[in-house]
């Protein structure tokens, strides 16, 4: 390729031609390297590539580069509305595309009703019909994630049930988060009692929905996924019992997710699981393997005047007796009241523990989860994202972070501290991977960090040294 560059201002102008190996023209390269090299571009590049050339629009459009492309499909439709929505997934590049969001694309009408309470209306025909047919064209598409949250499903079911239930049972992972808040939850029954071993679908959100008019046989099939979200739908008593009675004996879901609003009773409109036996709700939660519930996410006021919780005590009594979590989320809870040798135990007999700020756990509990840490546990991984732990003993965070294999300290420590932690890691210590975050090694001996290193290096383990000024950082 010849390239020539004129340099002006000057009164006779000098040319530079460069050629052969030092300019490679890119458009002599093969396809499949083009390929390879447009897939490390971020999509903004990658379809400014399109614009370069033919050859370049040809390479930068093939369907595998776009599969991961987040289509704006809400903005798409709000803004130009549902037809240009169509075109933009009918266009060959968007044939592979694996993650579509639609939410919002088609949401059912509010307007008063009776005593100003807002009803559900029917959207115009043309649109319900364009909807159907951008679910038609999901359909045939190789999707692993679908996201029809905030839509109106109800009323695109009573037109076409058979086709929502097949759309919904062949993706695995589908949110259909307030799908229907105040409306028919019948799409619902539909597909779960046409759901069977050999359906694809195995993560489901019904966060926000009315579940309440479902048969508890149906709601128990819940059991049969992988993971579940609920937070914030609404059940009877009786359907919540049923599900717990189910996942206590034996379930299939490994991760459920109530998120920060509770599931809501139908009739108190209260948590559901508050209004069951504790001994059930901490049986069927700890035959899990990652639970997300936090009751008191906008809670205010001192955690010393809210009552003791006695669910909470006794899903971690449990839990510390025999468990098949491998991690909770459950921070915005009131562990105030729990005495901290059970909230010990309990944390303990993870496998991943996140230790951060919460106003609702007292020192007493952090530092009885440091010193059986040191001791006997079960964990392979502890974030620990304080502020500042310079109030607890060095001694006692040092014999307890070594015997975790993996700790991220996202946290401020002591000179002290970090120095203990590095003389701890010995040969009976456990830990293979440290990060000591921005708290700064070069004060620590040579020969001590030296030591850890080798020690955190021996068998695979994973640590480096980073030299920063005068600073010097323990990462991984």
């Amino acid at each position: 390729m010849d390239m020539k560059i004129t340099e002006s201002g000057k009164s006779s102008p000098r040319v530079f031609s460069c050629k052969g190996p030092t300019m490679p023209n890119l458009t002599n390269f093969p396809s499949e390297v083009l390929q390879r090299i447009f897939s490390f571009l971020p999509y903004s590049d990658l379809f400014t590539s399109t614009l370069v050339c033919r050859m370049f629009r040809d390479n930068a459009s093939v369907p595998v580069l776009w599969k991961r492309f987040p289509i704006p499909a809400m903005e798409i439709s709000q803004d130009d509305g549902l037809d240009r929505l169509l075109s933009v997934l009918q266009l060959p590049r968007f044939r592979k595309i694996q993650h579509l969001d639609l939410n919002r694309v088609f949401m059912a009408i509010k307007k008063k009703g009776g005593k100003n309470r807002p009803v559900l209306a029917v959207q115009p025909p043309d649109d319900q019909s364009k909807f159907l047919e951008v679910l038609e064209i999901a359909s045939k598409l190789p999707l692993t994630w679908l996201n029809l949250s905030y839509n109106d499903l109800p009323s695109v079911f009573v037109s076409s049930p058979q086709f929502l239930s097949r759309l919904i049972l062949k993706i695995p992972h589908v949110d259909l988060f307030a799908t229907c808040r105040g409306a028919s939850s019948d799409f619902i029954g539909h597909f779960l009692n046409s759901y069977t071993e050999a359906s694809a679908l195995h993560t489901l959100n019904l966060g926000g929905c009315d579940l309440d008019a479902l048969p508890t046989n149906l709601v128990t099939k819940l059991n049969y996924l992988t993971n579940v979200a609920l937070e914030g739908a609404f059940m009877t008593m009786e359907q919540a019992r049923a599900l717990l009675v189910d996942m206590a004996k034996g379930s299939k879901i490994k991760k459920f997710d109530i998120g920060c609003e509770v599931i809501v009773d139908k009739d108190t409109y209260s948590d559901v699981f508050e209004n069951l036996d504790p001994e059930l709700v901490a049986t069927a939660l700890n035959n899990l393997e990652h639970v997300i519930y936090n009751k008191l996410k906008d809670a205010k006021g001192d955690c010393c005047d809210f009552p003791p919780d006695l669910h909470l005590s006794r899903f971690l009594q449990v839990m510390g007796r025999n468990t098949k979590l491998k991690e909770v989320e459950m921070e915005e809870n009131n562990f105030f009241h729990v005495a901290p040798e059970v909230v010990a135990k309990a944390f303990n007999n993870l496998e991943h523990l996140e230790m951060k700020p919460n106003p609702y756990n007292t020192s007493a509990q952090i530092v009885a989860t440091l010193e059986l840490m040191a001791q006997k546990t079960r964990l392979k991984y502890v974030l620990f994202e304080y502020e500042d732990l310079s109030w607890l003993n060095p001694g006692l965070v040092a014999r307890a972070v070594v015997q975790v294999e993996q700790v991220d300290m996202k946290c401020g420590l002591s000179r002290a501290h970090v120095n203990a932690i590095l003389r701890e890691i010995g040969a009976s210590s456990r830990i293979r991977r440290l990060n000591l975050g921005d708290n700064d090694v070069s004060k620590v001996p040579a020969h001590v960090r030296e030591s850890a290193v080798k020690m955190l290096r021996r068998e695979g383990g994973v640590v480096k040294l980073e030299q920063k000024g005068k600073k010097l950082y323990l990462k991984c």
